[in-house]
């Protein structure tokens, strides 16, 4: 399979949503499909891509900034991933991307209740500069989230991001750097053992780890010993049918 195959039909409507200057995309679904991957890379152009993981734990200063210690000893204000999309290159803006989404909370969530706010009310003063902060023209927000109920998002939240793409299957550029006979399963998001959901993470572990330690070896490591065979069989299988 190569990158460029045909596209499943969630990942033509994400194209097809950011082609239309839509800034404001929540995907969803199942883990292990490629959310944050593409996220990152499509459609991203030369912008930069910045990543927050939302634990119950995020802190405000985790999105915007914070005081860091310098080591001629006083403090310095280092600005975080949101400002940075915002600004992104030469003022323009790049992607924000917030992971898990639905683990965010307390202040963290209303710091990115202000953060993805419409270009028209977003706006945010930075403490050491006093500098008022808008995101430039080009950033833009993709939410990703592994629930399948959108109404475990904050409504709040979930308002700001008018549309939402289940992703159910990986898009051809996530797999193109694994090994041929892996691209399949991966793409069905299945192997072994009753064709249990492997995620595209173990694909990859397992397409690493069997180039060091052979594939027997890299199975029981990913897949644990009660699998292993089963997922050596399905490759094996997968091999004479094509």
């Amino acid at each position: 399979m190569q990158a460029n195959e045909t596209v499943g039909q969630c990942w033509r409507d994400f194209e097809d949503v950011v082609a239309s200057g839509l800034s404001r995309i929540l995907l969803y679904g199942p883990p292990g499909t490629g959310k944050t991957f593409g996220a990152l890379h499509f459609a991203v152009g030369e912008a930069s891509a910045e990543r927050i993981i939302c634990t119950e734990d995020l802190t405000s200063g985790e999105v915007t900034g914070t005081w860091i210690p310098s080591r001629e000893g006083h403090f310095e204000w280092r600005e975080g991933p949101a400002i940075r999309a915002w600004r992104g290159v030469d003022g323009r803006g790049g992607r924000l991307v917030l992971d898990e989404v639905d683990h965010a909370c307390g202040d963290a969530l209303s710091t990115l209740l202000a953060m993805t706010d419409s270009p028209a009310s977003a706006t945010w003063r930075n403490p050491d500069t006093l500098e008022w902060v808008r995101p430039g023209p080009e950033f833009s927000v993709v939410m990703t989230s592994n629930i399948e109920d959108l109404e475990e998002i904050p409504r709040a939240l979930r308002d700001r991001f008018p549309v939402s793409i289940r992703i159910d299957r990986p898009h051809p550029a996530a797999l193109a750097s694994l090994s041929g006979d892996l691209r399949q399963p991966a793409l069905a998001g299945s192997l072994g053992p009753e064709h249990r959901r492997i995620s595209l993470r173990s694909f990859y572990a397992f397409d690493d780890l069997r180039r060091h330690h052979g594939a027997p070896r890299a199975a029981q490591l990913v897949f644990g010993d009660s699998a292993a065979q089963s997922v050596l069989d399905a490759l094996a299988i997968g091999a004479v049918s094509s």
